[in-house]
């Protein structure tokens, strides 16, 4: 029986081993024991820290381990760190200890060809708020470079708004993480793009079109796929985004890259390698397409996958919808989606109708919609709103 390393123990290692266990595979998880919620789904589970990757390289030498994935952006590097140690497929370790890293990443675009980005600047810890001097203009975006979840992101409009994001994303960085200031592009719709690199290769798997609540924070209220884009839109993403995740170094694994169209333009927001939060890589993205992306994720850390033939992939609607103080006009279709025939799960907490600063999905009232009959007729209604024109960029 082949073994996989999970590094993490979150909601998606909890995915990768029911996926894992439905493939015939047995499943090591590795992280700390205290908040584990991936203990009871796997086979094996290990307390140990998702950052002793030495040790961790250690007991999967003895196992014979077959292939290491990561879960989340501070397992990146542990996991590619394990894979080489074993001559298992993964990341180059040099590269993944600086994916994370925003700025970096925006570097090493800068050459990519259709790829447009705004005016930004790295600002140390220590730094005083100087946008005139930073050559920057407002407004602008303030977020550290090594968070996901939107954490500590504020939109800024002038100089005291300024200070003031600058201590949230302080508050919310990791010790090791600096800031980036990035001017802000207001207008187009906000898209998310998942895919898969195979040794260098790349497969675009779904584009999804995204609601945002728009400054200050630009949480994400809605995903819902696939995007509504013109082919020419399609192609064009697929193509500019294939040589970005060669340029930033993603070679083997899945990536969740945020971009934003505006008319002609299209702006990088950042990339992240590692699978899609909110319910974005599962199961959204399997509903939508019909292609089994989990699976490819773990058949590339096994180092036995061929790149899909996209033009195969079903064309399903599939979506969530997050109901809080922002979308609380959604509160009469979470009320009832449980007697439509397109709820694929709904989840409810106590509590009532949140306001959101970050991404949170399981804090957080969703449904879950599935169809293969095309979008549901909600959606029509809730374009209708003034608050989902500002979500969706529309």
């Amino acid at each position: 029986m082949r073994r996989l390393a999970i590094i993490g123990a979150g909601p998606m290692a909890c995915v990768f081993a029911q996926r894992a266990r439905e493939l015939g595979i047995e499943t090591h998880c590795f992280a700390w024991a205290r908040g584990a919620q991936a203990r009871d789904a796997v086979d094996v589970f290990h307390d140990v820290s998702v950052t002793e990757h030495h040790r961790i390289a250690r007991i999967c030498r003895d196992l014979g381990i077959d292939g290491v994935v990561a879960t989340t952006e501070l397992t990146i590097h542990p996991a590619a760190a394990v894979a080489h140690a074993l001559g298992l497929n993964g990341h180059d370790v040099e590269v993944a200890r600086v994916l994370t890293d925003k700025h970096r990443n925006r570097e090493a675009v800068r050459d990519v060809e259709g790829l447009c980005q705004p005016r930004y600047r790295l600002v140390k810890a220590d730094e005083p708020a100087d946008m005139g001097n930073w050559g920057l203009s407002y407004p602008a975006i303030v977020k550290p470079t090594s968070e996901g979840g939107k954490r500590g992101v504020t939109v800024v409009t002038d100089d005291a708004s300024l200070a003031d994001a600058l201590a949230y994303a302080r508050q919310e960085k990791k010790a090791s993480s600096d800031i980036i200031v990035e001017e802000f592009v207001p207008e187009g719709q906000e898209y998310s793009v998942e895919s898969l690199s195979y040794h260098g290769e790349h497969r675009i798997i779904q584009v999804t079109g995204k609601w945002s609540s728009g400054a200050p924070h630009c949480v994400e209220l809605g995903h819902h796929q696939p995007a509504r884009l013109s082919a020419a839109q399609r192609s064009r993403i697929e193509d500019v985004l294939a040589r970005a995740l060669s340029a930033v170094g993603v070679s083997n694994g899945c990536c969740h890259t945020e971009v934003k169209l505006c008319g002609d333009d299209l702006y990088l927001i950042e990339f992240n390698a590692r699978p899609g939060g909110d319910h974005i890589s599962h199961p959204l993205t399997e509903l939508s397409t019909g292609y089994p992306y989990v699976t490819g994720m773990i058949q590339i850390a096994l180092d036995d996958f061929e790149l899909p033939d996209a033009s195969s992939f079903e064309a399903n609607a599939a979506g969530i919808c997050f109901v809080t103080e922002q979308t609380k006009e959604l509160r009469d279709v979470f009320d009832r989606c449980q007697d439509e025939p397109w709820c694929y799960e709904r989840h409810e907490v106590p509590g009532g109708l949140r306001s959101l600063e970050h991404n949170h999905v399981y804090d957080t009232n969703y449904f879950i919609y599935f169809s293969r009959e095309g979008r549901p007729a909600f959606l029509d209604d809730v374009e209708r709103h003034a608050w989902w024109r500002e979500a969706a960029g529309a």
